[in-house]
């Protein structure tokens, strides 16, 4: 997706950017550092938050006097850190969100330009935007519409009636708009409801690899713009998942649930097919949602139970 840039920019340029102050010494910054792995003349960030949207704090417990020894290093973090640092601090009250901005801004470049690859199969009914990357071996089928400036990445399938919003990315092998799993028993043999909806997928949606979205069995599967969905996540008909939502690894989002803007669903967890999640709700890790809960629950367990209210 992305690739690294080489840059020279000012500490006082970066802080002008981020319409921010900073303290200590103006020089050159030419890369980007981890706290596990400092080099001389970097960007680095501390945040005493993991997650700034539910304020959870960062587990990580760093000295971070360390890096009073490196040569040419700047900080972004709070004005409550500053002062226990003797080293150059660019201020912020959202230390990571600044310190992606930044590396969006001076030190990333796309690695995929606009185009579609000459192995994949885009069929004739279906309407490309403009910008438009379409890696190797996609599948691209009838009456998909993909809008402008979306990326799909090496061996995506897309069917059916799948509308696609811009600036959304699709990773490798992940399938969107095939056939839900709905079988019926009857005498002696299955019969299979046919799907005959859509997916409806918004702007700047990111959806990861070795992921399944189903399309719907009458009406529409749809997710909502800015959603993040994690890689080996399935997403089963005729679900909802509201903006803003964030669904991470290895999670089941069965048939005819819903999930309210905002949600975050920590790795492994299941909601149960019609289960219903109000806005703002965190499920805990490998939980099992078998019952709706309302707007800002923490929610964990197998089967889940009510943990508390979150406070934002």
């Amino acid at each position: 997706m992305y690739q690294p840039r080489k840059n020279k920019i000012s500490i006082k340029k970066i802080a002008k950017f981020l319409k921010t102050s900073y303290t200590g010494k103006d020089f050159d910054i030419t890369s980007l550092s981890s706290l596990n792995n400092v080099k001389n003349n970097s960007l680095l960030f501390y945040s005493e938050l993991a997650n700034y949207q539910f304020k959870i704090k960062d587990n990580v417990n760093y000295d971070l006097k360390k890096l009073e020894k490196f040569k040419n290093i700047a900080l972004i973090t709070t004005d409550e850190i500053k002062n226990k640092i003797n080293i150059p601090i660019i201020s912020s009250e959202n230390p990571r969100l600044d310190f992606q901005r930044v590396a969006m801004k001076f030190f990333t470049e796309d690695e995929f330009s606009p185009g579609i690859h000459k192995t994949a199969v885009v069929e004739k009914s279906s309407t490309i935007g403009k910008d438009v990357y379409i890696g190797p071996h996609c599948y691209i089928g009838n009456n998909v519409k993909i809008g402008d400036k979306t990326k799909i990445l090496a061996n995506v399938c897309i069917y059916g009636k799948t509308q696609i919003g811009s600036n959304s990315v699709i990773l490798s092998n992940t399938t969107i708009g095939s056939e839900g799993f709905s079988f019926y028993f009857d005498a002696d043999e299955f019969f299979h409801f046919p799907h005959l909806g859509s997916v409806l997928i918004g702007d700047n949606v990111w959806i990861g690899s070795n992921c399944t979205v189903e399309k719907s069995q009458i009406d529409q599967t749809i997710i909502e713009d800015h959603v993040k969905i994690d890689d080996i996540v399935h997403i089963g008909h005729n679900s909802i998942v509201k903006k803003a939502a964030q669904i991470t690894a290895g999670s089941v989002i069965s048939g005819r649930a819903k999930i309210g803007k905002g949600c975050w669903i920590a790795p492994n967890s299941v909601i149960d097919a019609g289960c219903e999640i109000g806005d703002g709700c965190i499920v805990g890790t490998a939980s099992l949602v078998m019952s709706n809960f309302p707007k800002n629950s923490v929610i964990v367990g197998s089967p889940a139970r009510l943990l508390k209210k979150t406070k934002f």
